[in-house]
């Protein structure tokens, strides 16, 4: 080739050798862009099965109680131990049933248990009425004591119907004889007629004793007097304290009484007994009657209550030979089948005689024994 003809080469040989390195430029582009077109990102991390939290935990399913104890089968509870007594409390004995309320006969009185009872003549009923009223805690001299102050019955040891029926009883035989009965209610402390029935009658005189030792202390003029109640040598059914003071014949004491505290004790005798000849006699105010369960003999609640009231209302002597004397008062010597079953008509015309005689002692039993006579007489 002349050299005419290099420069006309030249270029055109530039411009394929231009034109081949764009083209390969463009190929080796190619493979980059496929390859950005076949990538895609990695997927957003997902943990593994065994890493992820756990479920959220649901509500736990209502409670069920728990069912009811049963005893298992064969179970016997354990023998009483050898020994074991219940805790003292008087239960009449198992065939009484006592009324829910008390009601009164048509003649407003108790029943008496005459049946049977010959006329007694006056020498009669007074050797019955010197009986049983000597040989009291009180001197014979004063006379029968009786209460002069108003009475507020109280009854322990019982349920609260058979409770409710000695109340009523002893109240309507009270009322029946004249004694004073607290015309607007007890409150509390102001009891002073006090029943107690119990299994245990020596540790209730002790109890009683124990916490009321002036009221025993004051009303006694020896300690064998008190040990006859707390801790006799030949226990009885009943046991009976009275505690008395001096009352004017109004039916006031003459000794200031405290009414949170109407225990007060007599004066000495050889202080006032100007005093007891003109204005005032001895009269009872507070009584403690302990019916011992394990000794009445299976009486009733009834009989045992109109007991209670003759015991209470007057200053006795529980442990006279009665006789035949038809009384209360032989509830526990006689068999059942010959017992009174109530006050008998010599006992309510005792009372009656008792709460209906004159003050003066020096008159009092001949005013019982004619009024008994009259009452009883066919």
């Amino acid at each position: 080739m002349n050299a005419r003809m290099m420069p006309a080469i030249d270029p055109s040989r530039r411009s394929i050798l231009t034109l081949t390195g764009a083209l390969l430029g463009v190929l080796s582009l190619l493979p980059t862009a496929a390859a950005a077109q076949q990538y895609a990102p990695t997927p957003a991390y997902a943990p593994t099965q065994e890493n992820a939290p756990p479920p959220a935990n649901p509500p736990p399913p209502a409670a069920v109680p728990a069912p009811g104890y049963a005893v298992p089968s064969g179970y016997a509870p354990p023998a009483t131990a050898p020994g074991y007594a219940p805790s003292p409390g008087y239960a009449p004995p198992p065939a009484y049933a006592a009324p829910p309320t008390f009601a009164a006969p048509p003649s407003a009185a108790p029943t008496h248990s005459n049946a049977g009872v010959a006329p007694a003549n006056t020498d009669e009923v007074s050797d019955f009425v010197k009986r049983i009223t000597q040989s009291t805690r009180f001197d014979r001299t004063l006379g029968v004591a009786r209460w002069r102050a108003p009475l507020c019955f109280s009854v322990e040891g019982l349920p609260e119907n058979e409770s409710t029926f000695v109340v009523q009883r002893l109240s309507q035989i009270a009322s029946r004889v004249g004694a004073p009965l607290k015309s607007q209610g007890c409150s509390k402390g102001s009891y002073n007629f006090h029943v107690v029935f119990t299994l245990n009658a020596a540790q209730a005189a002790k109890d009683w004793f124990a916490h009321h030792r002036d009221m025993f202390e004051s009303n006694t003029s020896t300690p064998s007097e008190i040990n006859r109640f707390v801790d006799p040598s030949s226990p009885g059914p009943v046991r009976v304290w009275h505690a008395a003071t001096l009352f004017g014949t109004d039916g006031q004491p003459l000794v200031v009484v405290d009414p949170g505290n109407p225990v007060e004790s007599p004066p000495r005798l050889d202080d006032v007994w100007s005093l007891l000849t003109s204005r005032g006699v001895i009269g009872l105010n507070y009584a403690v009657i302990i019916i011992d369960g394990t000794r009445a003999k299976g009486a009733g609640l009834a009989p045992l209550a109109d007991y209670a009231a003759l015991a209470g209302l007057a200053e006795l002597d529980l442990g006279a030979a009665l006789g035949n004397d038809p009384t209360i008062l032989r509830l526990f010597t006689e068999p059942a089948d010959a017992r009174p079953v109530s006050l008998t008509s010599w006992d309510q015309s005792f009372l009656s005689g008792l709460y209906h005689a004159d003050q003066s002692p020096r008159n009092q039993r001949a005013q019982i024994v004619q009024t008994m006579a009259h009452n009883i007489s066919p």
